[in-house]
């Protein structure tokens, strides 16, 4: 007995997508559910509010998937290593950010963008920015980029800013297929070069910056991937302080207060006059050792352990106790010792691959024109 399309809608969308692209097979009707545009916002919409994020680890030109479950086991976890498209399409590329559930990548010194969905393999090469603003971008003194996902109008967008007389931005939207260039841009701010990969969180994209002048107040300049506007944080660290971003699940700011202790801060987004709160703070000595930095990366489903990227002699990820102050070492096989990780959302969303498709030879012409008149000469010879 066959199961009601509505109940087979609410099976599928539980299933992960490495299996529902084998499901495509099954027949016609399950592979037009699957592919349809209804079911895969579904399916992404199920996997957020019930699976824990995928995590991608970036190391120099290689890319590993694991996810957050995985790691919260005590067992040895096998790293997923991603061979293509980046070693065979896209070789030195820079990864440039996750947006829910899409990787961007950027080649080294060139302003040329790949779109990823390494939950599908398929991949898009963003088309090249106006020859204007290519020149502009090749002569600007710095130049800032990042990459997220507007959830207002349902698409991903990469920002490129330059500083060449003036701020000048571009955005490109996966949804349109083209670069536009944004016109009200802050006239008196300086986006810090250090920042030049800009962090996304709750539908923005943040950069450090400075007010005036180089050597002015510090604040977080933010833009708006769904209206395309800028905004204005106050920083909660002093001028002097030794920080820098953190992405993952909220806007997140490192502090050095001193040589032995660092303080978390994240960024509130219920509304509270004050936008930042201190999360927690590491000291050393510690239970993470000797450390030269580290990075939050996520929370457990309780709030009491945070996964943290720890710079050692090799790049770790640890679970940290809050309340212990102990440590858990997570264990990945096969990873490179130095890496970045990320939090990402698996996603059916389809990405058609940039490869054009060949137009039949002459050859393969004329044995379908000679294949044509024998079947027409049988066909005379019978009547």
């Amino acid at each position: 007995m066959a199961l009601p399309c509505e109940l087979m809608d609410e099976v599928l969308c539980r299933v992960p997508v490495k299996y529902l692209l084998r499901c495509r097979c099954v027949s016609k009707e399950w592979c037009s559910l699957i592919d349809s545009t209804a079911f895969i916002k579904k399916h992404l919409k199920t996997t957020t509010e019930c699976n824990a994020p995928g995590v991608i680890l970036t190391g120099k030109q290689s890319l590993f998937l694991t996810d957050l479950e995985s790691l919260s086991a005590d067992e040895e976890v096998d790293g997923v290593e991603l061979r293509d498209p980046l070693k065979s399409v896209f070789p030195d590329a820079d990864f440039v950010g996750a947006g829910n559930s899409l990787l961007c990548f950027c080649k080294k010194n060139a302003c040329k963008f790949l779109i990823y969905n390494p939950a599908t393999r398929k991949y898009r090469k963003v088309p090249d920015m106006p020859s204007m603003f290519a020149l502009c971008f090749g002569m600007a003194t710095a130049t800032n980029r990042g990459f997220g996902y507007d959830h207002v109008n349902d698409d991903y967008k990469v920002v490129m800013i330059a500083d060449f007389c003036g701020m000048l931005v571009i955005v490109y939207s996966l949804k349109s297929n083209c670069w536009t260039q944004i016109h009200d841009v802050p006239s008196d701010i300086l986006v810090y070069p250090s920042s030049q990969k800009g962090m996304f969180a709750s539908g923005a994209l943040y950069w450090l910056a400075a007010k005036n002048q180089p050597d002015g107040c510090f604040i977080v300049l933010g833009f708006d991937l769904g209206p395309e506007q800028f905004k204005e944080l106050p920083s909660p660290v002093a001028r002097d302080g030794d920080f820098y971003f953190a992405d993952g699940g909220s806007l997140c700011i490192l502090e050095q207060c001193t040589k032995s202790r660092t303080d978390v801060w994240l960024k509130n987004n219920y509304g509270a006059e004050n936008p930042w709160y201190k999360a927690f703070a590491v000291e050393k000595p510690c239970a993470l050792g000797s450390f030269k930095a580290f990075r939050p990366i996520a929370f457990s489903r309780s709030g009491k352990n945070v996964l943290l990227e720890v710079d050692q002699d090799r790049t770790k990820l640890l679970w940290y106790d809050l309340v212990k102050k102990e440590v858990k070492d997570t264990r990945i096989y096969g990873i490179p010792s130095k890496f970045s990780a990320h939090l990402y959302r698996e996603s059916l969303l389809q990405l058609t691959e940039n490869v054009r498709r060949q137009k039949p030879s002459k050859d393969k012409k004329k044995k379908k024109q000679e294949k044509k008149r024998k079947k027409e000469k049988k066909q005379q010879q019978k009547r």
